[in-house]
């Protein structure tokens, strides 16, 4: 699937090392297709690391600062589609390319929370 989505990048797969990811059997299917992306290591519970969290934490900002609030049930589910289609591309990208700088801040931090 990832090799489909992105033919020409060489993808790397971040997991967030919970004990449900390094179960015997995920490690196992890592090992079956490790031809197929990078497995990166990745200190446990690094939500201030994690891209997908990051991505999560401005999408919750963007809904529950919607104006007006959403006022039935159904409709904050349809403001959370709405947003995450019309910009998760956009954040995931900046969120990416903001890594290297995060990553660096962490190591001055030695190894501490930076958010």
């Amino acid at each position: 699937m990832v090799q489909m989505l992105f033919p020409y990048i060489a993808a790397v797969f971040q997991d967030d090392n919970l004990p449900v990811h390094t179960a015997r059997s995920v490690q196992s299917w890592f090992e079956q297709r490790e031809a197929a992306f990078q497995h990166l290591p990745w200190p446990a519970q690094s939500s201030d690391l994690n891209t997908i969290e990051l991505l999560w934490s401005v999408v919750e900002s963007t809904v529950t600062s919607s104006v007006p609030p959403p006022p039935y049930l159904k409709q904050p589910e349809d403001v959370l589609h709405g947003q995450w289609h019309n910009s998760a591309m956009e954040i995931v990208q900046n969120l990416n390319q903001s890594i290297p700088r995060r990553i660096q801040v962490v190591l001055e931090a030695n190894g501490g929370t930076i958010l």
